[in-house]
């Protein structure tokens, strides 16, 4: 009984799809890396990061849609992402930008197998893997929370958490400043995350966007991620105050960043180890104390990280996008209106963080994300 329903499952499941899947997985417990070495090699990485099928698909450096993927070592989870990419009505245009936090050679086979567009690339510098006993990555001296309990006076700090906001600031940093090959690039880079899944209309709706955009100055960054309601209106787009959930597939241009990094304090002393509550305290110093964002009624992005069958999450979702009339021929942009007008702002956050980033160290080197990083060089121009 149980082998036929594998079979079944494996039948329903997409075979050109296939191709994607991880071949293995990462392994644990395979003993101590030579930190240094790797460090080295991912530095001269970062240094000239090579572009995969280059020659394959002549992206356009100027208004190509880019992908930014923040990748830890969810190796499951990011299988289905890839292939919910490669589904994507016209991604051959694209580039996927992948920033690791860890290296592995499983990881590296997985995104050498993308063969639909062209991909680059880049490895966070200062992960714990790269720092496996000293700041940032798992310090002795760190508190853990059970210390805490018999010492009040010592700062409770986990390294994993730092990390993955670190990560989010510094690979913004590195891609729109250190990435020189991308100085004429204006439009909203997408964000995105390894648990992600991308609907195959999403590059429709983010032309839909992007023109939006233009028509309404005021709007500082784009949305295509929120929590699935029964409300399926695949052509409405709307103008509302951006807060979380609307962090999954976030997307903002270099103008917008140029803003942020203005106010980067605000994102790196907040005590908050999340990335997007402490995005959400920064968009706070811009003149209307939040921006405004163009969103999604019906998301495009949508999150895996809560589902512990991925595989069925995938077949669910896309035969969810299968029945629905994702290409629509015009779309609407609406403001959201209440009582007293135009919403302004529908979340208050709170006056302080929900903690995990007191140490000095993690927003020092916040403020400099980019320390010991090497600029990229140009390695092929717009023709």
């Amino acid at each position: 009984m149980i082998r036929s329903k594998i079979e079944k499952d494996k039948y329903e499941f997409p075979k050109h799809l296939h191709k994607y899947r991880a071949r293995h997985k990462i392994k644990k417990g395979t003993g101590p890396i030579d930190a240094e070495q790797l460090k080295f090699k991912l530095e001269q990485s970062n240094l000239r990061p090579n572009i995969t099928n280059l020659n394959k698909y002549k992206t356009s450096v100027k208004n190509s849609p880019i992908f930014l993927i923040q990748v830890h070592k969810d190796i499951n989870r990011l299988q289905y992402l890839i292939m919910s990419l490669s589904q994507v009505t016209g991604i051959a245009s694209s580039m996927l930008i992948f920033s690791h936090s860890f290296y592995s050679d499983s990881i590296n086979q997985l995104i050498l197998s993308i063969d639909f567009c062209q991909v680059v690339q880049i490895f966070y510098p200062h992960s714990l893997q790269l720092n496996p006993s000293k700041f940032p990555g798992v310090d002795p001296d760190d508190c853990p929370l059970k210390e805490k309990r018999r010492n009040p006076n010592c700062q409770v700090r986990n390294a994993e958490l730092t990390e993955h906001k670190q990560h989010w600031w510094w690979k913004a940093n590195f891609v729109f400043e250190h990435m020189a090959w991308l100085h004429l690039y204006k439009a909203p880079i997408i964000f995105l995350e390894e648990h992600s899944y991308v609907a195959p209309s999403l590059l429709l709706i983010y032309q839909y966007a992007v023109k939006a955009f233009s028509y309404y100055p005021h709007t500082e960054v784009l949305s295509f991620g929120r929590p699935l309601t029964r409300n399926v209106e695949m052509d409405l787009l709307t103008i509302e105050p951006w807060r979380p959930p609307f962090d999954v597939g976030l997307a903002f241009n270099k103008t917008t960043w140029r803003k942020m990094v203005s106010f980067s304090a605000q994102y790196c002393m907040y005590d908050d180890s999340s990335w997007s509550y402490s995005l959400l305290n920064l968009f706070r110093m811009f003149p209307k104390s939040h921006v405004s964002m163009i969103g999604c009624v019906t998301p495009r992005v949508l999150s895996t990280r809560h589902f512990n069958n991925i595989e069925e999450s995938f077949k669910r979702y896309t035969k969810m996008f299968a029945t629905l009339d994702v290409y629509p021929k015009k779309v609407k942009t609406v403001f959201l209106f209440g009582t007293d007008g135009i919403v302004e702002n529908l979340y208050k956050e709170p006056p302080s963080g929900n903690g995990g980033w007191s140490d000095l160290r993690d927003q020092v080197l916040c403020l400099d994300p980019l320390v010991s990083t090497t600029t990229v060089e140009p390695r092929y121009y717009d023709n």
